[in-house]
């Protein structure tokens, strides 16, 4: 962790932004913060900082088989593996953020084992990324080197930073995995300064969608030990990947839905590339314990919900891809909105 972090840093739980350090470690440097023990001086709350990552939950709750993939899987998704643009793409084409970024303060949710934080760093913002589950081990690994990356591990409701002071907020392949997408969406939005942009995605909800293997087979998978499904997802990927790959080239996405797995031969990956990318996303599909796809209808509420501006939701690559500003001047009451969507994602 660097020092010059906790002027962000606040307290999750009281929102006090007088975050004392203690405890540091003899391994510590000036400017780098390995271990030690972060405390509120307001409710006394205390959070761990371990292999340079503040923690602040106690454990991984819903999101332990992304800790589980992304730490089997480092760095199969960076760009910087696979020769290919291919998360560069999906961000800057989703986004529509300029591709240098120096100055910006980036808040990214759900980070996973960092294949957008790659792409962010590179383009010279500074980034403040998290995710609930021990893939910021993985990120560490991939992008710790960076100095303008702080990593920290934190629940996307109690998001341990100040509000009102990013640029920038990206949420891509996340929403869809929280217990309330809705609520997810409208806390992240808190985070932006006047003016500041906000980008996130989600599982479209339609009939394309949940026609095909993966809500047939989730209530099965979903309750099975996350060792066990990896065997089973990665044996059947070992059988079934020249069928899904010759049914993707006869039947294009529609013969590619005829098996139970996923591939990516049409994006030009090799064999053996593909392989990996198979046995992860299909792991990926079976195993979250969250998975509430969303219509455009739903997620253009969330915008209006939040008091956004300049929203643009639509159909990509990845279901419901979505952008939207923070006005310079509030229009209405933020509050009495988020509250109101909040009460309808409940009873929903």
């Amino acid at each position: 962790m660097k020092l010059s972090a906790l002027e962000y840093f606040c307290c999750p739980q009281c929102r006090a932004p007088d975050l004392e350090l203690r405890e540091k470690s003899p391994r510590d440097t000036v400017d780098e913060i390995v271990e030690g023990l972060l405390v509120c001086g307001r409710c006394s709350a205390s959070f761990r900082i371990r292999g340079g990552i503040p923690r602040f939950v106690a454990n991984e709750e819903y999101a332990g088989s992304f800790g589980f993939q992304w730490n089997q899987f480092r760095r199969t998704q960076l760009d910087s593996h696979t020769g290919l643009p291919l998360s560069a793409n999906r961000l800057f084409q989703g986004t529509q953020w300029p591709r240098t970024m120096n100055g910006s303060l980036i808040l990214e949710a759900g980070s996973g084992a960092g294949r957008f934080t790659e792409i962010l760093l590179r383009a010279g913002a500074t980034v403040f990324s998290f995710d609930l589950s021990n893939a910021v081990d993985a990120n560490g690994e991939n992008n710790g080197r960076m100095s303008n990356l702080n990593l920290f591990q934190a629940s996307i409701y109690e998001i341990p930073v100040r509000e009102g002071v990013f640029d920038r907020v990206l949420c891509y392949g996340v929403l869809q995995h929280t217990p309330d997408p809705a609520r997810s969406f409208l806390t992240l939005a808190r985070f932006l300064k006047p003016g500041g942009e906000i980008a996130a995605d989600v599982y479209a909800r339609n009939l394309r969608s949940v026609v095909g293997w993966k809500y047939i087979l989730r209530p099965f998978t979903t309750r099975m030990p996350k060792d066990r499904l990896f065997r089973w997802v990665r044996g059947a990927v070992g059988i079934l990947l020249p069928t899904a790959i010759l049914l993707r080239r006869i039947g294009g996405r529609w013969g590619a839905r005829l098996m139970p797995i996923l591939q990516y031969s049409h994006w030009g990956l090799p064999y053996e590339l593909n392989r990996e990318w198979a046995t992860l996303d299909t792991f990926d599909m079976y195993s979250p314990a969250h998975d509430h796809p969303q219509s455009l209808a739903e997620v253009r509420r969330w915008f209006e919900s939040a008091g956004l501006e300049d929203a643009v939701v639509k159909y990509g690559p990845n279901g419901v891809v979505a952008r939207g500003r923070r006005p310079l001047r509030p229009t209405d009451s933020d509050t009495g909105r988020r509250e109101d969507v909040t009460v309808r994602s409940a009873l929903a």
